[in-house]
């Protein structure tokens, strides 16, 4: 991982436990309980999750790689683009069983979060996230090789110039979670 690169980026809700790996990657520990969602329905707000970011106000296109060992269930590790509490998006990888890794994403306008996921049909160990943003509208792209992205959502964020732009992890529901953000590449 870049380490000049890191140096532009910091935490919105910074986790207990962060370490480095003589590779270069980042060991991150999620705190139980944390998430980002928000439903005026059902009355259930959540924006205590961890957010590691960068701050931009230009077209970007920012590339990640999560590894972990497993994923509890609902544990998350993924992108997020952030302009606030109530508008954003996120996307990451979680299970709902231990057989199989669901590649879900979320975009919240206005204090309302939508959510679509589908299952790659197999538990997944490492995944690399891509986020492209052309004025006010993103393409968000996943690959399981790092190699072939497949497009996976296009959505309109109205941002105005300033957005922040990241990995995030939570863990809302069992334990603690713990994941290896092992790279990150900006590209503006």
């Amino acid at each position: 991982m870049n380490f000049e690169l890191l140096e532009k980026f910091e935490w919105y809700n910074d986790p207990e436990n962060v370490r480095f790996e003589q590779d270069g990657g980042m060991i991150i520990f999620a705190k139980e309980g944390g998430d980002f969602w928000q439903s005026v329905h059902r009355g259930f707000k959540k924006d205590d999750g961890h957010f590691f970011f960068c701050r931009e106000n230009g077209d970007f296109s920012l590339t990640l790689k999560w590894n972990f060992e497993r994923l509890e269930k609902f544990s998350q590790c993924g992108i997020m683009l952030r302009i606030d509490e109530r508008n954003w998006f996120k996307a990451s990888l979680m299970n709902e069983n231990a057989d199989e890794s669901v590649l879900a994403s979320s975009l919240s306008i206005g204090g309302h979060s939508d959510w679509s996921g589908f299952s790659l049909n197999k538990p997944v160990e490492e995944i690399w996230f891509k986020l492209s943003r052309v004025g006010d509208d993103y393409v968000f792209f996943y690959s399981l090789d790092g190699i072939k992205f497949v497009k996976q959502r296009m959505f309109y964020l109205k941002s105005y110039e300033e957005v922040k732009a990241g990995a995030y992890i939570s863990s809302p529901n069992q334990g603690d979670f713990c994941a290896e953000l092992s790279h990150l590449k900006l590209d503006v």
